[in-house]
This record gives structure tokens, C-alpha cells and sequence, in this order.
């Protein structure tokens, strides 16, 4: 059991992604997600330039804090961090639980000399799910219940996920030792959240897996499935969105189709000179409800706001709840937010990496603000239910549906929740200035009775500068 799950987890960590040829070190990202939010005890891809003087990767545990003549040091204390990984371009380490301070000093030491030093923000918690690919996107690195790899979840059936970042065990465990496999199990002081098909899964384990330094495991049950992603919330931040693969089509519909796309940002507007990005959206539906049909779903989703409209034919009703901006987000008043509003103009190259600046008071100005997100804002409705410390916030609605007839969502039919919107959070630029191929990728979809069907990638891109 545990020789196929650390081959795939040291295979996915042991993945090099070519970095610019700069002496420096250039950015530090969560290892799995490949976003901000590094806590203690994650893991952590470093890139830049002369890291290592060869390749290697990490052999046995507990981890070496000593690869092909690199080493890493955290923090004023200068702890030598447990390493994965290193190359020239990149190194994956372990961000060790024994750190102290919130800001923590990362260099890298090799025979040629020390790395000027890059600062890293600790962050409270930081869920990251690995993927198959080994950049964050994609299909997750998911098993059944067998103990074979998943390629599609179903409600009632048990689920293995594989993540970083979710924060001290009990009993705790060292920075570069694996989780032990009786009990006590290391499990998570913090139970995060689950997400499985826009539904909370039972959460039965969440620790350190096992055989694994610095990597957890998740044993969760969903209870409902609607689409294929899967995410983590943990102690208010969210994770990547992952896939499970494809869900199988539902028995309850026929004819089903539609469309989704963004209103915000479109093919003029797609590059941010700041963060959040809004992300504004609509769909249509169309389905033919069986005569015999049970509760199913649909789920207009993004990785930044969702439209999900639970059906019930039996007793000839829905309910929908949209993601929609608050009252003061839509004036750029983010002082209430969970994140920072990041100004992309403030940003510049210092010798630990890019600096950017927040707006004063979270405050984006109004003269900031493109027309054509006030425009798309306009078609938007306000919330109805508020969400605390959020910059959306919940509309719900209720409407009928009956077995044996079409159901529509457009512009005329249910239209209240066809539009919704959210805010994308855009990474800080890793290298100034600007290049045109420094974008990003989100993408739409939408899920009728576990079928997708449309899907759209937007594509964009910070200001340059």
C-alpha cells in the first residue's frame, strides 16, 4: 500500500519546471498548489538560478537536509531545511515546523557562494492538493477505496487525496520525518473542509500520511456529487481546484445543454493592473426533466465564484445560490476581504524577488476601476445572504421545476441565477518587466446532472509594465 503511494509522491515532488538563468532565487510557492500561502510544515518549490550543481533528489527518510552539495536555511536561526529536490532551477524543501517568526529569511548555500536572501510571509494555513501533472492543475492524485488510482468519485464511496499545507499535527511530528502508520496517527490539530462535487465530504483522516515527510492524507467520503472538482478549505483559505475525473452522467434529465462565458474580463479587457480580478459570468441551460427523475444538480463553476441550483422534481421546486460581489467590493472597498487588494503598478525588482504594494485601507480607487468592470457589475444582482469577512456574498433563490417538463436558465427563464461573479486572485509577477507570455488560465464550466456540458478557458494577464 504505502511503497505504490510514496513512489507517486516522490515521482510528483521530483518533477524540475525550468526557471529563468538568474543567480537568485525568484519566487517560493506553495510545492503542490503552486500559489502563495506557505505554512509551517509545507512543502515548498524555490526557483532561480545556480541552486544546485547537479540534480538529485531524495533517497530514503528522514530527508537530508543536503543534496548535491545545497543546502537551505529558515529563518534567523538559519534551521537547515529538509530537501526533496534540487537542480539548478528549482528545489523542493520542506518549510520545517520548528521555524520561528512570521516573516522567515529562505537562502540557499551552495559551494559557489550564499543566495541573497528571499522573505517569506508565513502564512496561518495554506491547502495545496497534489495533482497528477505536478503543477497544481489537472487531476488529482486521488485512489479508491482499493487503493487504485481514481479516475471518477461517486457518492458513498471512499476517496484517498494527497495534500501540503494544512498545519501542526497531534502528536507532532519532525520537519523532514514521515508520519508514522499506528496509532497515534499524526493527524491535523485544524480538520479542514473537503469539497467534493460543490458538496462537504465526510472527513475520516486528515494527517500526515503515513511514510510521507511533510505530505498529508486525506480519507473523505462524498456524500453528493455534482461536478468533478475537488478543493480544501482549511482555517479560511481555500486550495487549488482539482479534477476527479469525469463524473458519471445522472439518470434524471435528457437533452441537456448550454453555454457559459465571461462578461468580465473579455477579449479587450483580459489583462489586471491589479488583484482581485473580477470574474464575471453567465450560462444557459436547457434539459428535459424525465417522468421518474430524483434530486440532480446543476453547477455553473469557476475557480472564483459558482451558480449551484439544486433540483428537486419530486416535490416540483429548486434552489439556487449564486456567488455575487457585495455592495462595497463593487467600489473596490476590499477593507473587509480575506486578502489583500495588490497594486500591480506599485511592483519592483529588489534583490529578493518582485515587491508589490496593497492599497492603503484594502481601498482600490474608484479611477481604478476599468468601465468595463462597472459595466459588468451592472448585471450582476446583490447578495441576499452575506458571507463574513468575504468580498462576495450569497444569493439564494427558489423557483419550480416538475418532473416530465423543459427546464431553462437564460436571459428570460430563471435568469436570476444565470449571471454571478466573483474575484480571482492573481499571482504577483515572479520577474519584472512583464512579458507577454506572462499569463493565466481559468476556466468555466458547467455540469447538468453530473454531465458536463460546456466548458471555456479564459485566458489573461497582468498590466505590464
Amino acid at each position: 500500500m504505502w511503497n505504490r503511494m510514496t513512489a507517486i509522491a516522490f515521482a510528483v515532488l521530483c518533477w524540475p519546471i525550468v526557471a529563468p538563468a538568474q543567480p537568485a532565487i525568484t519566487a517560493v510557492v506553495n510545492g503542490a498548489s503552486f500559489e502563495a500561502g506557505v505554512p509551517r510544515g509545507c512543502l515548498v518549490s524555490l526557483f532561480g538560478s545556480k541552486l544546485a550543481q547537479s540534480t538529485a533528489s531524495a533517497s530514503a527518510l528522514p530527508l537530508p537536509k543536503k543534496l548535491a552539495g545545497t543546502v537551505v536555511t529558515v529563518g534567523d536561526l538559519e534551521l537547515e531545511a529538509p530537501l526533496y529536490f534540487v537542480s539548478p532551477g528549482q528545489i523542493n524543501f520542506q518549510l520545517p515546523f520548528e521555524a520561528l517568526g512570521s516573516t522567515l529569511s529562505i537562502v540557499v548555500t551552495t559551494a559557489e557562494g550564499r543566495s541573497k536572501p528571499m522573505l517569506l510571509t508565513v502564512a496561518d494555513s495554506g491547502p495545496g492538493i497534489f495533482t497528477r501533472s505536478g503543477d497544481g492543475k489537472g487531476r488529482a492524485v486521488a485512489f479508491g477505496g482499493d487503493l487504485r488510482p481514481l479516475d471518477a468519485a461517486t457518492a458513498g464511496s471512499p476517496i484517498i487525496l494527497y495534500a501540503t499545507g494544512l498545519g501542526p499535527t497531534d502528536p507532532p511530528v519532525l520537519s523532514g520525518s514521515p508520519g508514522v502508520s499506528v496509532e497515534p496517527l499524526n493527524r491535523v490539530v485544524n480538520l479542514p473542509e473537503v469539497v467534493v462535487g460543490e458538496f462537504p465530504a465526510r472527513v475520516d483522516f486528515a494527517g500526515i500520511a503515513p511514510g510521507f515527510a511533510g505530505v498529508y492524507q486525506l480519507n473523505v467520503v462524498p456524500q453528493q456529487i455534482g461536478t468533478d472538482r475537488v478543493f480544501i478549505r482549511s482555517q479560511g483559505r481555500t486550495s487549488n481546484v482539482a479534477s476527479i475525473g469525469v463524473v458519471g452522467a445522472g439518470r434524471n434529465v435528457a437533452n441537456a445543454s448550454g453555454t457559459i462565458e465571461a462578461i468580465y474580463p473579455t477579449d479587450t479587457d483580459r489583462a489586471s493592473g491589479y488583484s482581485p480580478m473580477l470574474l464575471a459570468v453567465k450560462f444557459t441551460a436547457r434539459m428535459d426533466i424525465l417522468p421518474s427523475a430524483g434530486p440532480f444538480l446543476i453547477a455553473a463553476v469557476t475557480d472564483a465564484a459558482t451558480s449551484i441550483i439544486a433540483v428537486d422534481p419530486a416535490n416540483a421546486s429548486f434552489e439556487g445560490t449564486a456567488t455575487v460581489p457585495t455592495q462595497a467590493s463593487r467600489a473596490g472597498d476590499f477593507s473587509g476581504a480575506e486578502f489583500r487588494a495588490i497594486d500591480f503598478l506599485s511592483c519592483h525588482q529588489e534583490a529578493v524577488g518582485v515587491v508589490c504594494f496593497p492599497f492603503p485601507g484594502n481601498i482600490i480607487p474608484a479611477s481604478r476601476i476599468p468601465p468595463g468592470e462597472r459595466r459588468a457589475l451592472d448585471l450582476i444582482p446583490l447578495p441576499n445572504t452575506t458571507v463574513p469577512h468575504s468580498a462576495t456574498g450569497i444569493l439564494k433563490v427558489q423557483g419550480t421545476a416538475r418532473r416530465g417538463s423543459t427546464f431553462l436558465i437564460d436571459g428570460q427563464n430563471n435568469s436570476s441565477v444565470s449571471v454571478f461573479a466573483g474575484y480571482l486572485l492573481l499571482p504577483i509577477p515572479q520577474a519584472l518587466p512583464v512579458s507577454p507570455s506572462s499569463t493565466g488560465t481559468t476556466t468555466l464550466k458547467l455540469f447538468i446532472d453530473g454531465n458536463m456540458v460546456a466548458s471555456t478557458d479564459i485566458v489573461y494577464r497582468v498590466l505590464p509594465f
